[in-house]
């Protein structure tokens, strides 16, 4: 039986969606299951908001 979940994103403290987790090199990037926003893995269980953004348009290695 899973414990019920709640969302602490206004904590900075985010739920990512697991099964779409990517790795970019660096870090596991995700969206937050509850609010949405795009998210890293700062540290094991630990996702914060993206502070790397990507930015559309730019090549991958610039």
């Amino acid at each position: 039986m899973r414990k019920p979940e709640f969302p602490l994103c206004w904590f900075n403290r985010h739920t990512p969606i697991r099964d779409r987790a990517k790795w970019d090199g660096t870090h596991f990037i995700s969206t937050c299951r509850f609010c949405g926003s795009g998210i890293r893995r700062r540290s094991a269980g630990h996702w914060h908001k993206d502070w790397e953004p990507d930015h559309e348009g730019q090549p991958a290695w610039l």
